[in-house]
């Protein structure tokens, strides 16, 4: 899917028809029509945007600076909302019953926090037995739990609503961990980028089944998001500014 020359760095599907993507270089999150492509809406952000999630009818997207901007998304539309100051750069973010989920390189940690910023719980490598290396991505699942992409690790861990680890996951087919994102309750897919692959991670068996690889024309797989309607894949390069690569899964 063509889309203007910007620098990709997440992508979440809103409906059927929409994604969002944050543009690091524009410093703007755009709304994309996922069907033909070519850009519907975006909205100017107060820094360079990296990871999404979506919150009702909200978008939360964390933003260089240590803030998290939040996002009115309708139908064709985005609005600013107001902007969350946090403690630290944010590498992922996720939301779980209401509230934010955020994760962080420097130091490594993984934060849960209410929509106006109140600190609820705190996952470090002081109370999390040393897990944490490059924390990335995080998704959450339907039936209330946190998955967290570890680059530096080369693992997935799984926490529960109060950011206890519970699980975590690792196999020689995950090769340098990028985004993930929750598909049903026990399956996750997985941007393997170091071997330009996307996984399935069975979460109940530990199981990984490789999706996608380089004979489907994927290459440093950044960046993922998945349509229920439709079954497509959206995946985002991590070196290509100007395509989302579209997959169907059946």
């Amino acid at each position: 899917m063509a889309s203007q020359v910007c620098y990709i760095r997440d992508i979440a599907a809103v409906s059927p028809t929409e994604m969002l993507v944050s543009d690091l270089d524009q410093s703007t999150v755009k709304l994309v029509n996922s069907t033909v492509g070519g850009e519907v809406a975006f909205v100017s952000v107060p820094g360079g945007p990296r990871t999404i999630c979506l919150l009702g009818g909200m978008a939360a997207v964390s933003l260089s600076g240590k803030k998290v901007q939040l996002i009115r998304v309708g139908r064709g539309s985005l609005t600013l909302d107001r902007v969350l100051d946090v403690d630290k750069e944010i590498s992922g973010i996720t939301t779980l019953d209401g509230c934010l989920v955020t994760s962080s390189t420097d130091p490594p940690g993984v934060t849960m926090m209410s929509t106006d910023g109140k600190l609820m719980y705190t996952l470090d490598n002081q109370n999390g037995r040393d897990i944490l290396k490059l924390p990335s991505f995080l998704t959450s699942s339907v039936d209330g739990f946190i998955y967290v992409s570890d680059s530096g690790t080369n693992t997935v861990t799984k926490l529960d609503n109060k950011l206890n680890v519970l699980k975590t996951f690792t196999d020689p087919s995950l090769q340098y961990i990028r985004g993930i994102v929750c598909i049903s309750r026990d399956q996750l897919l997985v941007c393997s980028e170091g071997n330009h692959r996307i996984v399935l991670l069975n979460t109940r068996t530990g199981n990984t089944t490789v999706l996608l690889g380089e004979q489907d024309g994927l290459r440093g797989p950044y960046a993922l998001t998945y349509c229920h309607t439709q079954r497509k894949l959206f995946v985002a390069p991590w070196y290509s500014t100007t395509h989302i690569q579209v997959y169907k899964l059946v």
